[in-house]
């Protein structure tokens, strides 16, 4: 199997909802192979290489915002579920890589979602409540690119 990513998602022109991205920056410091997307639609095109995937992306519906959460692919559509606030959600990616692949392309992504409120249009910056969240987050997608 190809080594571990993980893929931050997000839009920095959305607020919190840009939490992704802080996280994959965050890895990526710490010499992680990462990835930046605005949308899920990158899962595509890593499952046929092999790779196992940590996707990082903001949830509504989570908790108090900045609660950190391990979601499994299977499981999104009964509970939060990661926010697509452009183009491909990480569930329809799923979905559509559940299709593509099969089932075992799907078991090697692994979901870290961070708790938001709604995003804001044309806001720049993380809350206080979701910025503490990233170190949290961030070592659970290691954790979980590690295998662990």
């Amino acid at each position: 199997m190809a080594a571990a990513i993980v893929v931050g998602i997000g839009q920095l022109a959305a607020g919190d909802d840009g939490v992704g991205l802080a996280v994959a920056r965050e890895l990526a410091a710490r010499g992680l192979a990462v990835r930046e997307a605005a949308d899920a639609s990158v899962v595509l095109a890593l499952l046929p290489a092999g790779h196992r995937i940590v996707l990082v992306d903001a949830v509504v519906g989570g908790g108090p915002p900045g609660t950190v959460l391990q979601l499994a692919p299977a499981a999104l559509a009964d509970g939060p579920a990661p926010l697509s606030s452009h183009g491909l959600g990480v569930a329809e990616a799923i979905g559509l890589a559940r299709t593509l692949y099969g089932d075992a392309a799907v078991d090697r992504i692994a979901i870290v979602g961070i708790a938001i409120d709604r995003p804001a249009a044309h806001a720049v910056g993380l809350s206080p409540a979701v910025a503490a969240a990233v170190g949290p987050a961030a070592a659970l997608a290691a954790a979980l690119a590690a295998g662990d």
